[in-house]
């Protein structure tokens, strides 16, 4: 056992020697191997183990007993033990969740919290891993869980071997290829006596009937090695998934547009095999902060926005995603970052003397800012777009929105863009990454009539972005 376990930690460059471990101890066979395991190896590799323990509290009793035995394990091998009790249920019901979906996010918050404090003692984030006790039937049931949920190929990978958390964090699974009769039997030989938890032979979620009911049929109908098959097949789908994400990658690079937010070129996109466009959108999505796969349904969606005549079109993903077509680029969302922050943005009154002090030091530190004369500061707005706005140019006038549209501003972020008005007068659109033309990024689009100021005397109105 240990022999193996260390074979895949070797394999999967998972733990550096003078690592600090975090292991999910749950208290159940699978992670008190892990844990004795690593303990038993640690002395040659200099490791320094944690344990975490989450009482989910959806077990009375047997909840309180699992973590007594937890804490008496770390005692007895002088192991710090980090227990966190949360209502999950509760969690469940406050969040519109399922009670899996809660313990699941508390365990890996916990993990995380843990993780961090280790961090504010100095200690070397790549020194840090999360071991997690996921065994080689955990994988055959998710693979099995995801096809009957209708998965792509990249779901038929299953469960890494390692990867990163949202904090950057290593998450390892060194016993994903210990099945579990191989644990049960190990737990036995070195008298470990982990605690059973019943409701795992309760087939009330789909993972359990999976377990319990599918498996077992399969085994004795059909493939009595399925867990050894599925798990092959899995190992195979990574490997196909690696290669496509390398290439993917290749693409996304190539197709990444540059400017402050993440647009790729349509042009490129639509050249690209459609296996590889779509995991062009799962990397763009990625760096926006969608977690959650990318559906069928989804990729269809933007695949119409790349191939669509419109020059300006968009679709909403889920929760707060969404993609834009802007002409020839195609902007990947989070819409919780898309307003303009007001707040960036300070007014001020100055003498003249004082504005030339300030535009000396302004300008040495290519600050944006705007300076306006003859106007009261009661009278000027930072705002918002709003009907009747027009903006003077050398030609006569312009409405906002021909504005807007003649600078190929894509209508998602036409209503984010910050203007400084005079009533229904705009004097500057400020400055933002949403413009095409460089100069109108760094410097906006003053009214005509507001270019600046040569006034000798008087206030002068200065807008500065801090």
């Amino acid at each position: 056992m240990k022999n193996k376990i260390s074979q895949t930690i070797k394999k999967h460059k998972m733990l550096e020697k003078d690592a600090h471990i975090i292991v999910g101890l749950s208290g159940g066979p699978d992670s008190v191997c892990l844990f004795d395991v690593l303990l038993e190896l640690s002395g040659e590799m200099n490791w320094k183990i944690y344990a975490v323990h989450v009482n989910h509290m959806l077990r009375p009793g047997a909840a309180e007993e699992d973590q007594n035995y937890v804490e008496e394990l770390c005692k007895s091998h002088q192991v710090p033990c980090h227990v966190i009790t949360v209502d999950c249920k509760e969690i469940a019901t406050t969040q519109n969740i399922t009670s899996e979906e809660a313990g699941r996010n508390a365990r890996y918050g916990a993990f995380s919290q843990v993780a961090m404090s280790l961090l504010d003692k100095g200690i070397e984030k790549e020194k840090i891993a999360i071991a997690l006790a996921h065994n080689a039937n955990d994988q055959a049931e998710t693979i099995l869980f995801r096809i009957l949920r209708g998965t792509g190929t990249d779901g038929l990978a299953g469960i890494p071997y390692k990867r990163k958390d949202e904090n950057g964090f290593s998450i390892v699974r060194p016993i994903l290829d210990v099945n579990r009769e191989e644990i049960e039997d190990y737990c036995k030989t070195q008298n470990l006596n982990p605690k059973i938890d019943h409701t795992n032979s309760e087939n009330i979620y789909t993972r359990n009937k999976i377990r319990n009911m599918l498996i077992p049929y399969i085994e004795e109908n059909f493939n009595e090695n399925i867990i050894d098959t599925v798990n092959r097949m899995g190992k195979i789908s990574a490997e196909d998934r690696e290669f496509m994400r390398k290439e993917a990658k290749l693409a996304y690079e190539e197709a990444l547009c540059g400017d402050a937010n993440v647009s790729l070129w349509v042009k490129p996109l639509q050249r690209l095999h459609k296996a590889i466009r779509i995991r062009v959108y799962t990397i763009a999505l990625e760096c926006i902060g969608m977690t959650q796969n990318l559906t069928f349904a989804q990729a269809s969606k933007i695949d119409d926005l790349i191939f669509s005549k419109s020059p300006s079109a968009m679709c909403d993903l889920s929760q707060n995603f969404a993609v834009s077509r802007e002409y020839e680029k195609l902007a990947f969302l989070n819409q919780e970052q898309l307003q303009e922050d007001e707040t960036q943005w300070k007014f001020s009154e100055m003498t003249v003397e004082r504005f030339k002090e300030f535009k000396k030091l302004a300008d040495s530190k290519g600050k944006q800012y705007g300076v306006f004369g003859g106007v009261n500061l009661k009278e000027l707005c930072l705002r918002t777009r709003k009907e009747g706005d027009r903006i003077k140019i050398e030609s006569g006038t312009k409405t906002i929105k021909n504005f807007f549209v003649d600078e190929k501003i894509p209508k998602l972020w036409r209503d984010q863009m910050l203007l400084l008005t005079k009533g229904s007068e705009v004097l500057w659109v400020l400055p933002s990454e949403y413009f095409a033309k460089e100069n109108l990024r760094s410097k906006g689009r003053f009214s005509a009539d507001f270019k600046g100021t040569d006034q000798t005397e008087g206030t002068i109105i200065v807008l500065e972005k801090l």
